[in-house]
C-alpha cells in the first residue's frame, strides 16, 4: 500500500456497558491514537435506513471517535439491528462484504471482537482472546460457539495479522488453526496506574463501600458470571473456610449476571450462604479500583482465561491474589500470586487461608504484585499494535 491506510474499527465490543473486551479495545485505541504517526481512525457504526437520527449507541460511538481524534463511519442497513442479533444467535451472518465498493484510500479493518464481516478488497487484523468455545462447548451465550466455529477460521485465513492477548492464546491458535507464528502478535492488556493504584484516597474508598453496603475487610472477586469463571467452585470453597473466617470476611462478587450461572445460585442456597456472599452485579468501571483496595484478598479460580484482566488490576492496587494455574493466568501473575486447582474447592479454600493467616505472605504478594503490574502498560501494548498495523499495510 502506497498511501497510508485508514484504520476502521468494528464497534460491537465498544457498546456500553463495556465488558473486558470493550475496555481492552477502548484503552488500547486511546494509547494507539496518542502515538505520533498513527493511522487515522474511523469507528464503524450502523443505522437502520428508516431511522433519521442517531440512536444512543451511535451517539456514544461518535463521542468515543472524538476522543480518539477520529471519525464515525455510519453504514445504513436494510434490516434493523435486532435481525442481525437474531442471526448471530443462530450462528449466522449475512454474506455482504464491508468493502464491496472501491475507495480512494486503502483501509485496514480492525476486528477487536474475534470475527468481523466479510471483506473482498481490504486487509484485516482480528483480535482473539481465547479459544474457550472449542474446549468448553455449549458454555457460551445462545449459539455464539457455533458462530465462532463457523466464521473465525474464515477471518483468520483472510487476516493480514492476528492479535492475541497472551502467548498462551497464540500457541493454541497456532496448534488449533495452523496460524503461522509470524502472523501472530501478542498485545497484552494493561492497567492505568493513575486508576489502579494502592494509594486510592480513603474518602473515595469509603464512599464506594457505603454505596454497596459493604463492611471491610472482605474477600473480593470480579468477572462476568458465566461457567468458565468457576464461581460455583468459589462458593463451594468459601463454604469450606472455618466459621470464624466466614464471619470475619464476607465474600463479595461483582460482575454482570452473564449466562448459564444457575449452578452458582443453587450452590449458594444449598450451602445456606445467602447471608455471607453478596453479589453486586455489574459495577461501573470507576468503582473497580476502590472496591479492590478495600478488600483483603482477590480470588478468581477460573477454569480458563485468555489473560485475566481483574488479576492484573488487583495486583496494581496492592491486593494479594489467589487464582488458578490455567490458561494465561500464570503469564499474568508470574510469581506474584498464589495458584490453586480450580477443580478442587478444598485447594481454593486452602489457598485463601494461606494468605489470610500469614501476614508475611500477604506482604510478599503485595510487593511482588505491584512490581509485576508495572510490566503491563498501555503505551507498551500500543507500540506493539502500531507495528502490527504498519506490517499489515505493507
Amino acid at each position: 500500500m502506497g498511501t497510508a491506510p485508514e484504520l476502521v474499527v468494528e464497534s460491537s465490543a465498544l457498546h456500553p456497558p463495556l465488558s473486558g473486551v470493550g475496555y481492552y479495545t477502548r484503552e488500547l485505541l486511546k494509547a494507539y491514537t496518542g502515538r505520533p504517526g498513527h493511522f487515522p481512525v474511523k469507528i464503524l457504526a450502523y443505522r437502520f435506513f428508516l431511522r433519521r437520527r442517531p440512536g444512543p449507541q451511535e451517539a456514544y460511538l461518535a463521542g468515543l471517535a472524538g476522543e480518539l481524534n477520529g471519525s464515525l463511519d455510519v453504514r445504513r442497513r436494510l434490516l434493523p439491528s435486532a435481525v442481525y442479533a437474531k442471526l448471530r444467535r443462530r450462528g449466522l451472518r449475512l454474506p455482504l462484504p464491508l468493502d464491496l465498493f472501491p475507495l480512494r484510500r486503502p483501509r485496514i479493518y480492525f476486528f477487536p471482537n474475534f470475527v468481523g464481516e466479510p471483506l473482498v478488497r481490504s486487509r484485516s487484523v482480528p483480535v482473539v482472546y481465547d479459544l474457550g468455545f472449542l474446549r468448553f462447548p455449549g458454555r457460551l451465550q445462545s449459539r455464539d460457539d457455533l458462530f465462532l466455529k463457523r466464521y473465525l477460521p474464515r477471518t483468520l485465513r483472510r487476516a493480514a495479522r492476528v492479535v492475541v492477548i497472551s502467548k498462551s492464546v497464540g500457541a493454541e491458535l497456532e496448534a488449533r488453526y495452523g496460524v503461522p507464528s509470524e502472523k501472530i502478535a501478542v498485545v497484552h492488556p494493561a492497567v492505568d496506574p493513575d486508576v489502579f493504584r494502592p494509594d486510592i484516597p480513603a474518602g473515595r474508598r469509603d464512599a464506594v463501600r457505603r454505596t454497596y453496603g459493604l463492611v471491610s475487610p472482605f474477600l473480593f472477586s470480579l468477572s462476568t458470571l458465566e461457567p468458565r469463571k468457576n464461581f460455583a467452585g468459589l462458593v463451594e470453597a468459601y463454604a469450606l473456610l472455618p466459621e470464624d473466617i466466614q464471619k470475619r470476611y464476607r465474600l463479595v462478587i461483582a460482575g454482570g449476571r452473564g449466562w448459564k450461572n444457575e449452578d452458582v445460585f443453587a450452590a449458594l442456597r444449598r450451602l445456606n450462604l445467602e447471608g455471607r456472599i453478596k453479589f453486586l452485579g455489574y459495577i461501573p468501571e470507576e468503582d473497580r479500583a476502590p472496591l479492590m483496595r478495600e478488600a483483603k484478598l482477590f480470588v478468581l479460580p477460573s477454569l480458563d482465561e485468555g489473560f485475566g484482566m481483574p488479576v492484573l488490576e488487583a495486583m496494581a492496587c496492592g491486593l494479594p491474589v489467589v487464582t488458578s494455574a490455567r490458561g494465561a493466568l500464570p503469564e499474568v501473575g508470574g510469581e506474584a500470586v498464589v495458584y490453586v486447582d480450580p477443580l478442587e474447592p478444598g485447594t481454593i479454600a486452602r489457598g485463601i487461608l494461606s494468605v489470610l493467616e500469614n501476614p508475611d505472605l500477604r506482604e510478599k504478594l503485595t510487593v511482588a504484585g505491584l512490581n509485576r503490574a508495572r510490566d503491563f502498560r498501555w503505551s507498551t501494548s500500543a507500540r506493539v499494535l502500531a507495528d502490527v498495523f504498519e506490517n499489515s499495510a505493507k
